[in-house]
């Protein structure tokens, strides 16, 4: 990681902000009225429920909506919510979707997308980005799925693509219908290496087509976070380099990044000081920042405590972002920063 001496300072606003008190894996949106659009997993009975909620006060407050799936616990897993609006006000909602027999063993994999066209109170199937059956043999699974628009209404979407327990893939499609038909895979990142690449996340440097992908990677052994850039708008990715590298053998994982204002905010969760006890999912959640276009990173700052899980996050203006995160005994919140 390349650390730098001066990097814009956080500080909290107001408090923790529950969203519900069993949600997970939150991500965000803003839609037409300026309200905050989410999107989470929540387990409620025997039943795993992709849900959508929405604050029309950054944050602060939020209210149910509607439910964009559902369904047995025990046969099908819902998760990796990522919902996402169109210029045409169209609402889309990306998330993995896989049939299982007990737990760990899946028997077909999608990332499903689904839409609302009335603000994300009703939702119906559009289309599956990709899918295909299990193998027994081998793990070949999909996740994380991301969702983009290029500056010449070019859909697109991020996901991890499993090619054995070792090594996964971080790739891409295009869409030029708004998500109805999409392309081939496309790499970003993974290939020709043996390693876990996965949890993909992207923001804009500048305004002249210059993006930073981030993501989580195994190929040290532990897991670390990555980046790789583009120069063009997100159709091609380069220069695979180490961003983050947990201290004392530990892993730090899960990574999302924004642009706020001009200062690019990258977190993870990370069990680096929390011993080999806590595992990085249910350690803490931390954030470093650049003002250099991503080339010298700050010092972490702690902005979820031990117990934290799948942390993401939201800009609200040019000095302000949301964290959003599940944290053990309370439930899924989101925390107001200020740089």
């Amino acid at each position: 990681m390349n650390l730098h001496i001066k990097w814009a300072a956080l500080s909290t606003v107001g408090n923790q902000n529950l969203v519900n008190p069993n949600g997970e894996y939150m991500r965000t949106t803003t839609i037409t009225d300026g309200s905050i659009l989410g999107g989470y997993a929540v387990q409620e009975g025997d039943n795993h429920v992709l849900r959508t909620a929405q604050s029309t006060d950054g944050g602060v407050t939020w209210t149910q909506l509607g439910i964009v799936d559902s369904g047995p616990s025990a046969t099908r897993e819902l998760d990796n919510a990522f919902p996402f609006q169109l210029p045409s006000g169209r609402l889309l909602f990306a998330f993995r979707n896989h049939d299982r027999i007990s737990k760990d063993v899946f028997t077909y994999y999608r990332i499903t997308l689904c839409y609302s066209d009335n603000g994300g109170n009703t939702w119906n199937y559009l289309t599956q980005i990709d899918e295909r059956a299990a193998d027994p043999n081998n793990l070949n699974g999909f996740w994380e799925p991301y969702l983009r628009l290029s500056s010449n209404g070019t859909l697109q979407v991020f996901y991890s693509s499993e090619n054995s327990a070792a090594d996964q893939d971080n790739l891409m499609k295009i869409s030029i219908d708004d998500g109805n038909t999409w392309s081939g895979e496309m790499p970003v990142s993974g290939q020709g290496i043996t390693a876990r690449d996965g949890m993909t996340g992207g923001t804009n440097i500048d305004d002249n087509g210059n993006l930073i992908g981030i993501y989580e990677t195994t190929e040290d052994g532990p897991f670390s976070v990555n980046y790789v850039l583009s120069q063009d708008d997100g159709f091609t990715w380069n220069t695979r380099t180490r961003l983050y590298t947990a201290a004392n053998g530990a892993d730090a994982g899960a990574p999302q990044i924004i642009n706020v204002g001009g200062t690019i905010v990258a977190d993870f969760m990370t069990n680096e000081d929390g011993g080999q006890s806590t595992t990085v999912d249910s350690g803490e959640m931390k954030v470093i920042t650049s003002t250099g276009e991503g080339q010298t990173w700050s010092m972490p700052t702690i902005t979820g405590n031990l117990g934290s899980h799948w942390p993401g996050m939201y800009v609200i203006d040019s000095s302000h972002f949301l964290a959003l995160y599940s944290l053990d005994n309370v439930g899924l919140i989101t925390q107001e920063y200020q740089l």
